[in-house]
């Protein structure tokens, strides 16, 4: 009898918890948290958008909004081309995205490393081959030390680089890269995912809601297994 009691217990726990779960509001924030990090202007992430959100996702959103207000650029460059303009340019939106969103001693110097080193594109022109050595090069960092404090925002990172990297095979209809860039983006976007902190998880779940990043595409990567 105790036992069946303690059994009908468990289930009725188990069945509360399942519709709480169900009840409550997805966070979805409209990619606005994906462009505050990976883009710029208008439409990104504001303090208004935290009104509602559950914490402790509200408080670390609220923390990451005030050190991108406040950010002041460590990358030094003198340029010498409109391209290297557009190129440092890119480099310090990443080094600002870094720098906010990792809360670790001395970060503001590990971003203006990573920057300074990473082979950032003045653009892309619809090709995957940039956006894939950008992301290879951010592998290779976390190869050499994947317990580095820089190490989630690298998931996040590698994951956007494939998935623009998708679009752009899709759109040049080369089906092998598409597979192993999906691939890519599943591995780090769940990565990226798993990690402790929340606002990673709700960075990418973010990215993952937006039909696409880049190129209009008719596929998305976290489906698109066509051998399977």
């Amino acid at each position: 009898m105790r036992i069946a009691t303690a059994a009908l217990l468990v289930l009725a726990s188990g069945a509360l918890l399942a519709a709480q779960t169900a009840d409550a509001p997805a966070i979805n924030l409209r990619g606005k948290l994906y462009k505050s990090v990976f883009s710029s202007g208008a439409g990104a992430l504001n303090s208004a958008d935290l009104a509602g959100l559950p914490e402790p996702l509200r408080d670390r959103l609220d923390r990451y909004l005030v050190r991108r207000a406040e950010f002041k650029s460590r990358y030094k460059s003198d340029p010498d081309s409109l391209d290297r303009m557009r190129i440092d340019a890119k480099r310090r939106a990443l080094e600002r995205s870094m720098a906010s969103l990792v809360e670790a001693p001395g970060i503001e110097g590990m971003a203006a490393d990573f920057v300074a080193d990473a082979p950032i594109a003045a653009e892309w022109n619809g090709l995957p081959e940039k956006p894939i050595a950008e992301a290879g090069f951010a592998e290779d960092v976390l190869k050499k030390n994947p317990g580095s404090p820089i190490a989630p925002w690298l998931y996040l990172f590698i994951a956007e680089r494939h998935r623009v990297a998708f679009e752009s095979y899709e759109n040049g209809k080369t089906e092998e890269g598409m597979k192993t860039s999906a691939r890519k983006y599943r591995t780090f976007i769940e990565r990226a995912r798993s990690v402790e902190d929340p606002v990673y998880r709700a960075i990418a779940d973010d990215m993952d809601r937006l039909p696409y990043l880049y190129i209009k595409s008719t596929n998305h990567p976290r489906d698109y297994a066509p051998d399977s």
